[in-house]
């Protein structure tokens, strides 16, 4: 930290001592010559520029006019544009300058100055030493000394000593040493400092365009501002509308001492009050008023550009206070001009505003600390106890007054009579009036303090005439300075203006051109530090430090999400930083949602956990005035409207307890985090109470609340921090601690409790912790990865690049650093209680969006590109990453997912000490999430599972249960396994519970009362809660006459109960004792789930009673009162409002920010935002919406379990109704699995059997395309038991099916379709999982409902349906998992059923399939000529143009294109060649061209045999072609090399067997590849093995033509030397393809060819033996 001398601001004689260093300061044209000589061409062959420089500084007037002729003649053209160009650049940095303090100019300035004398100092030790050539004139990067702020000659010399804390001796130049200077610098003044508020600007902004509002609010502060410069004071910080302003004392100048500068701070504010209140801005008179301005500005600037003509300041004062008045009356008349303002504001109506003013001063040692880096920006704080003065004197003050701080009081009556008895006031510290508008209350006794005095301002007028004094380098490197304080907007403006605005020194027009009224938000954060100044210089030094770190750290976050700091000030708010988006340069799509509440939430938290510094914040997002405010010579850019007041309202600690607030426009326009609605306020600006929102996390929301005192499972809460801990100090394998206990035991507390003191503990270690958290729901078992959706996003959130780890911390402090990196010990026993356990998150990743960071990992871990589309929006719910979709190949392969979402998990929390995942419920958990659990333990390091679930012995998890033994036993024993087993509370823990239930001791309790309670709640936690609920609301309790405390039923009875006999009974008494509205509104609550969105339940109420469009905020009121209700009774707890949690950041409907035509969505009024609503967000209690559920299962069971069947499913269908026509309106959520499932549990309780089996379906399709199989199969049971499940088991009636008989008797058409559909998906389903005999159930069961249904026969029935029916069967059929008869009677039947129904349908493409699946079936009879002729049959029907795309829908792939395949192994059975290589052709050349490239397992299937006919007829390499053209080459384009399909693990063999088959007497580039492979006995293992099977019914099996390539690799002299072995595993994969083709009865052809090709084989061999 760098603190400088106590200067002058006076800049007057700055440069008087330049000719020191060479320079005459009386020549215009020396302030050039460094720039001339600087760029000079050493080339040229005039003399050279410094000798005629040199020349001129000794020359005559005369002479130096004819040397500066023959420079211009000489480098005419050259001096020119670098005048032009140098021109530019000090009209740059005058206007610059006047956006910045005058004390930091002049710092600056002065830095030049030291600069220059320690380069001519040097320069004069160079010359006696002879080292060197005389130096360049020019102040260059490699002559100038470092700055050090030493004391120079026109320095006060002041008590204070210059300092810099973090200085380094050595010499550079101004720009090495700036850049490398380590800030902060402080300097210490004794000052007067004056707080001018103004007042109605918000009333002025409703009337007014943004010209007119522009002019009115600088034409008032350009009085405001003239009257604080006439009277020598420098405006250090603009404050919203407010302004600081500044008078320091001189130990120099003896007159310019404390009293004289509180003095002439208190006369320039009654100056102020008495001029500029009650100013009234009409909407008719803007104009003119803004015309003087403009005028007054154009003389001020002309004035600058000619100094010998300059007017005296006074006199341009009154000039611009005339153009302000509009006419030369004096101070009088002016003043009754005002009064008569004052009276006529009062009758004015809405087209008038007025504008007002009041002030506060105060006196005392004022520190001003620049803080920020040399880079990206800096801001000038002050410090001290004068701003606490000033601002309890504005509190004090009223529009029109003057109030002064007791400290400055004292100092006015030193020089003067101040009016009423101040001396109370001082000695009771009270702020005192001084002034009322025209009135002065304070009298000066010397006239000498009376002047004005213009050399105490910043003097930034005289700017132009300094920068005439200063060469080219030092100008870019002032203007470079300088721009570092001035807001980023007015940099960039600056470095874009055309020279229009630089030639023309209109400053008004300037300031009009930039001013906007734009929609922004805003944010205000405080930092809650002590901010005072103490006298010590190293406590002062770790403030100014602080300082700096909160001002760096906040700029580096903001730099990433590209904000814009609007400034960092110290002010009546305490420490404040202001930062916006949605200005110039900071507008994006989605940027509240995707930028300003991601950094928000970012720079809290780590204010909070790298600098340990708590936090307010407000946040809000609406229209306000933006542009430069000021006066001409001294203004700011700067953010106005009552969105930005209410943005410091939301800040303010009236409002704020230490959190983030945001209004209600920021809320709608974020969609995935959760917010919790609090009470409106009122705000400046708005008519009505503003809604408010407390932001929280998604994983937060999903939690139990935290208690600090609960009775019991302390020693298992330790247990568990103890394991934590350990883990956290040393890197370890994971491990798993499992908490089994019945329902009401109290589980779910015990790992709320400990979750969160884990996360204290650790925190307090110095460590870093994740920790992530969810709880499952009955039905999430159906949903694939429940338990990431629900984590995933809050685990992205920690991502962080591999050099995020914290750029902001490799500029902190080192023993800051140290500090952070140290660990601290922490005892569980010890600090059991000291324990803070306010949730706080991590450090958050700085990337905008779910979707970017999922991008982000997918790219880094290599995940194929289906993996965003799939993975992230159907599986994690997030939006569309604009990839498109996998709609053809196979299914994505499960392990792949599971591998990915374990190998994300890690990668995003490996930076952490310790990763706390805590699951609870777990017992509903879905068997996916499980295999992602299982691979994070057995992959992950430091991650502590904590598991809470039901005893599993009654609720059976879907945990892998080799992994699950594996638990119990191998890793039990390594010491990564833990297991709790709760018990019911004992004896002892019930009396210490009714204790501290009802505040009494234990000792207080009578025996009866406490054996009670325990027996009526069975000594569980939960129930005994409700029991003593009961108790404390009905006051059961009484006084016994033993003095003890007892039941009111106990009185003389010992053995009494409570009244209830369980704890079921006593729920039911509570919800019977509720008003039957409550009750109502519970039943819904209950039907819609353990947890439920209270707009999901108003939206189903709007159904169920038809509420008016007019009436939907009253009805949802209503609602809210009544689940408030239950909240009371403690049957319901509130969570957070939350967003479209399912989906992204609502791209569709909220980017006003991004929009093209803002005004179109946004209202052009300040006060109003008007956001794209539809769906959910049309409602009016969107943004009010909050979250409720149940405290306590139970709780629900009980309530449903008195409800009417009829009630149930009445209230199942409106929450489906409700919930469909949610979905169908939000397109983004059409495909998210767990949406779709939420609507299909309620039409499925509903019993609309219709309309659950449509979406039942629909679901389970897109489940086997993911290859969930397993879950698809789930659904489908779910729809299916409702017919299954009616009537006992046991009966004699008749099931097909599984249903009843009669009940099939009684069912429609389109009942039937869905039943059989259903059917048909669960049997493919079956199949897909290997499961054959299921399958052939399922396909059975549907043919036995197709057979008996009496509507099956009605006209209107679609045979289509069935069709697959037969289908499926005959796969099954072919895999050989159904025994039959000898004469295949059964597989003969369903194929004459099949084409029967086929023929009767008369669809060609049902027709081929049923006339394809009767030619497979009698080649597997073995009568091929007959299933010859039926391709006959095909070719006169099948048209592939026409029907291939029809037959690959209803059969997965082409079944009747196939049918030429299978020809081609029935010629070769019959040995027809010819008539086989024929067909081969035909199906190259006419079939797979005009097939779906993407359906690659269909072009397999086509090309299987014709692959293997080629090669045994000498065309292997022409094979390989097609097989390279026709497979490999469309996969890759369309699904990409890492994509997967059913075939593709042959596809590498293939091409091997190809290439060696047709390059046998050729010599191969990859033999020695091959050759390794082959070795590899691990090849020939097939994944999955039902590849086998399914080829084989295609062609050759698998393994046979995996045998042929250690047989053709045999053959060849390059591997003779490992012939043997590859001859003996040819034969042996040769004969177990032999084996499989005839014991699991697959085609003949497969069986002729591995029989023939082992009698080859072993010939060869015989051959090399011999």
């Amino acid at each position: 930290m760098m603190k400088a001398a106590d200067n002058e601001p006076d800049m007057s004689s700055d440069f008087d001592s330049s000719s020191s260093s060479g320079r005459n300061s009386s020549s215009y044209s020396s302030g050039l010559s460094d720039h001339w000589l600087a760029d000079s061409d050493a080339g040229d062959q005039n003399p050279p520029l410094d000798v005629i420089l040199a020349d001129m500084a000794e020359s005559s007037e005369d002479d130096k006019a004819e040397m500066l002729a023959v420079l211009m003649k000489n480098h005419g053209s050259y001096v020119s544009s670098s005048l032009v160009g140098r021109s530019s650049l000090i009209q740059s940095v005058v206007w610059l300058s006047r956006h910045v303090p005058g004390c930091v100019l002049k710092s600056l300035l002065d830095a030049i100055k030291r600069a220059r004398k320690e380069k001519a100092a040097r320069r004069k030790s160079r010359k006696k030493a002879q080292c060197c050539d005389v130096a360049s004139n020019e102040v260059g990067a490699e002559t100038l000394m470092p700055v050090k702020f030493k004391k120079d000659e026109d320095a006060d010399n002041g008590s204070e000593d210059e300092h810099n804390c973090n200085s380094n001796d050595g010499e550079g130049s101004v720009e090495q040493y700036l850049n490398h200077s380590n800030l902060p610098m402080s300097r210490s003044r004794d000052s007067a400092l004056l707080f001018v508020d103004i007042s109605g600007f918000t009333q002025i902004s409703q009337l007014l365009d943004v010209e007119s509002l522009s002019a009115a609010i600088n034409s008032y502060f350009q009085m405001v501002i003239d009257e604080v410069l006439s009277h020598g004071g420098d405006v250090l910080k603009f404050a919203g509308d407010a302004i600081f302003c500044q008078w320091t004392a001189s130990r120099h100048d003896t007159e310019k001492n404390l009293e004289y500068c509180v003095l002439q701070a208190a006369i320039c504010a009654a100056s102020i009050v008495a001029n500029c209140s009650d100013y009234l801005v009409d909407s008719n008179t803007v104009g003119s008023r803004r015309g003087s301005t403009k005028r007054a500005s154009v003389r001020m600037d002309s004035m600058e550009e000619e100094p010998s003509r300059k007017a005296t300041f006074r006199e341009s004062f009154r000039r611009r206070r005339s153009s302000h008045s509009g006419d030369d009356s004096s101070n009088s008349d002016l003043l009754v001009r005002r009064s008569s303002q004052r009276r006529f504001s009062t009758q004015s109506g809405p087209s008038a505003a007025t504008l007002n003013v009041k002030c506060g001063i105060g006196v005392g040692r004022l520190a001003g600390v620049h803080v920020g880096d040399d880079i990206s920006r800096r801001e000038y704080i002050i410090l001290g106890d004068p701003i606490d003065q000033v601002a309890k004197a504005e509190v004090a003050a009223s529009h029109g007054e003057v109030f002064a701080s007791p400290e400055a009081i004292e100092f006015l009556a030193k020089v003067g009579t101040v009016q009423g008895d101040w001396e109370t006031a001082v000695k009771e510290s009270l702020p005192m009036r001084i002034a009322l508008r025209k009135e002065n209350f304070f009298e000066v006794h010397t006239k000498q303090y009376l002047r004005k005095n213009r050399t105490m301002s910043a003097a930034a007028e005289n700017v132009l005439m300094r920068c005439d004094n200063l060469d080219t380098s030092e100008l870019r490197w002032l203007k470079r300075m300088i721009s570092l304080y001035a807001h980023p907007v007015v940099v960039n403006d600056d470095n874009e203006n055309t020279s229009r605005f630089k030639n023309k020194s209109d400053d008004m027009e300037r300031q009009l051109a930039e001013a906007e009224l734009r929609n922004v938000y805003t944010c205000f954060i405080s930092p809650l530090i002590d901010y005072r100044i103490t006298g010590d210089e190293e406590e002062d030094e770790k403030l100014f430090n602080l300082l700096n770190d909160i001002m760096n750290l906040a700029r580096i976050h903001l730099d990433r999400a590209c904000g814009h700091l609007r400034q960092f000030i110290v002010d009546d708010k305490g420490v404040v930083l202001i930062f916006t988006f949605g200005l110039r340069g900071s507008t994006f799509p989605n940027m509240i949602a995707q930028h300003a509440i991601p950094v928000t939430l970012t720079i809290c938290e780590s204010l909070l956990t790298e600098l340990g510094v708590k936090t307010r914040a407000g946040a809000t997002f609406g229209k306000v005035y933006c542009g430069v405010v000021g006066a001409s010579m001294r203004h700011e850019f700067a953010a106005l409207g009552p969105s930005v007041n209410l943005a410091a309202r939301l800040m303010s600690p009236k409002t704020n307890s230490g959190v983030i607030l945001v209004d209600k426009n920021v809320r709608l326009l974020t969609s995935q985090i959760f917010f919790k609605p609090l009470p409106a306020v009122d705000a400046k600006g708005y008519a009505d109470p503003v809604p408010i929102f407390e932001p929280v996390m998604a994983g937060e929301n999903e939690w139990g609340h935290t208690k600090r005192n609960i009775v019991g499972r302390e020693k298992e809460i330790k247990e568990i921090m103890l394991v934590a801990k350990d883990m956290a100090l040393t890197r370890m394998a994971s491990k798993v601690l499992f908490v089994s206990a019945a329902s009401g035991t109290g589980k779910s507390t015990l790992v709320v409790q400990s979750t969160e003191r884990v996360r204290a503990m650790v925190k307090k270690m110095k460590k870093r912790v994740i920790v992530t958290r969810n709880i499952s729901n009955e039905g999430d078992s159906r949903v694939p990865f429940s338990l990431f959706r629900s984590i995933f996003k809050d685990v992205l959130l920690e991502i962080r690049h591999e050099d995020e780890h914290s750029q902001y911390s490799r500029q902190g402090s080192k023993d800051e650093s140290s500090k952070a990196d140290s660990v601290v010990d922490f005892s569980v026993e010890d600090q059991w209680d000291n324990l803070s356990l306010r949730s706080q998150s991590s450090q958050k990743s700085t990337m905008s969006t779910d979707v970017t960071r999922f991008r982000f990992i997918c790219e880094e871990l290599n995940a194929p590109p289906e993996f965003v589309e799939v993975v992230g929006k159907r599986l994690l719910g997030l939006k569309s990453s604009g990839a498109a979709s996998s709609t053809g190949g196979s299914a994505l392969e499960l392990a792949k997912i599971v591998d990915f979402m374990a190998d994300a998990f890690i990668r995003c929390t490996k930076h952490a000490n310790l990763v706390l995942l805590a699951l609870d419920d777990v017992q509903w958990m879905d068997e996916m999430s499980w295999k992602v659990v299982q691979a994070i333990f057995e992959r992950g390091q430091n991650v502590l599972t904590l598991i809470g679930s039901r005893p599993p012995s009654a609720n059976p998890l879907t945990v892998d249960k080799t992994f699950w033994s594996e638990l119990h036993s191998q890793y039990q024993d390594d010491g990564r396994y833990l297991e709790i087993i709760l018990q019911p509370f004992n004896e002892k823990e019930v009396q210490q519970m009714i204790a501290s239930a009802l505040d009494i001791g234990v000792n207080e309790i009578d025996s009866s009362f406490w054996r009670n309670v325990h027996t009526t709640s069975g000594g569980m936690p939960h129930y005994l809660t409700y029991a003593l609920e009961t108790i404390k609301r009905n006051n059961l309790t009484v006084k016994l006459d033993n003095g003890l405390v007892g039941l009111k039923s106990s009185e003389g009875d010992d053995d009494s109960k409570l009244g209830f006999g369980s704890v079921n009974e006593l729920l039911l008494y509570r919800v019977d004792a509720l008003d039957a509205a409550v009750r109502n509104a519970l039943h819904l609550a209950a039907v819609l789930g353990n947890d439920f969105d209270l707009l999901d339940a108003a939206l189903t109420y709007e159904h169920m009673f038809r509420v008016r469009n007019s009436e939907r905020w009253e009805s949802a009121m209503g609602l809210c009162s009544l689940l408030d209700i239950a909240i009371d009774e403690g049957i319901l707890e509130q969570s957070f409002a939350v967003g479209d949690v399912t989906g992204d950041d609502a791209d569709g409907d909220a980017d006003v920010a991004g929009s093209n035509n803002e005004e179109e969505k946004i209202d052009a009024s300040l006060d109003k935002v008007t956001i794209s609503q539809k769906g959910r967000r049309s409602h009016p209690l969107y943004a009010e919406n909050r979250r409720y559920r149940f405290t306590h299962d139970s709780w629900k069971t009980s309530i449903l379990g008195i409800m009417l069947d009829g009630r149930k499913a009445e209230l199942h269908e409106y929450v489906a109704i409700t919930l469909e026509q949610e979905m169908s309106g939000e397109n983004h959520n059409q495909d998210d699995l767990k949406g779709q499932l939420r609507v299909f549990t309620h039409w499925n309780s509903s019993g609309n059997f219709a309309k659950a089996s449509e979406l039942g379906l629909k679901i389970g399709s897109q489940m086997m395309i993911l290859g969930l199989n397993l879950q698809a199969i789930m659904i489908f049971n779910d729809v299916l038991d409702r017919w299954t499940s009616i009537g006992p088991e046991d009966d004699d009636e008749e099931r097909y099916g599984g249903i009843e008989a009669s009940i099939l008797d009684s069912i429609d058409v389109q009942e039937l379709e869905y039943l059989l559909k259903l059917n048909i998906q669960k049997g493919k389903a079956f199949c897909s999982l290997g499961k054959g005999k299921d399958g052939f159930k399922a396909f059975q069961g549907a043919l036995d409902i197709l057979h008996y249904a009496p509507c099956a026969s009605d006209s209107d029935f679609d045979r289509s349906v069935s069709f697959p029916i037969f289908s499926g069967l005959f796969v099954v059929l072919k895999v050989g998992v159904v025994t039959q008869d000898s004469e295949s009677s059964y597989e003969k039947e369903l194929c004459k059923q099949f084409v029967e129904q086929a023929r009767l349908n008369n669809d060609p493409v049902h027709y081929g399939r049923a006339v394809a699946m009767e030619g497979e079936t009698l080649a597997r009879l073995g009568n091929f000529e007959e299933a010859l002729e039926t391709l006959d049959v095909i070719k006169s029907i099948y048209d592939i143009e026409s029907q291939h795309a029809a037959i690959c829908k209803s059969y997965g792939s082409d079944r009747v294109g196939q049918a030429f395949q299978h020809s081609i192994n029935w010629n070769h059975v019959l040995g027809r060649t010819d008539a086989a290589l024929d067909t081969c052709k035909y199906i190259v050349d006419e079939i797979v061209p005009k097939s779906d490239p993407k359906n690659v397992h269909n072009t397999m299937c086509l090309l299987y045999s014709v692959f293997v006919t080629m090669k045994e007829n000498g065309m292997a390499l022409e094979a390989r072609d097609i097989f390279n053209l026709r497979l490999v080459e469309p996969f890759e384009e369309h699904f990409g090399s890492e994509g997967t399909t059913f075939s593709k693990p042959l596809w590498k063999p293939i091409l091997m067997l190809l290439d060696l088959q047709g390059n046998q007497d050729r010599p191969i580039d990859n033999i020695d590849e091959y050759l390794v492979w082959a070795l590899d006995e691990n090849n020939y293992i097939l994944k999955p093995a039902m590849l086998e099977g399914a080829w084989g019914n295609f062609g050759p099996t698998p393994t046979a033509l995996l045998a042929e390539i250690p047989y053709f690799l045999s053959r060849r002299n390059e591997c003779i030397q490992h012939r043997r072995c590859l001859l003996r595993r040819a034969i042996t994969q040769m004969t177990i393809s032999l084996d499989n083709a005839t014991s699991k009865n697959m085609i003949l052809f497969a069986q002729m060819y591995a029989k023939q090709k082992l009698d080859t084989m072993k010939a060869f061999e015989k051959e090399c033996n011999n």
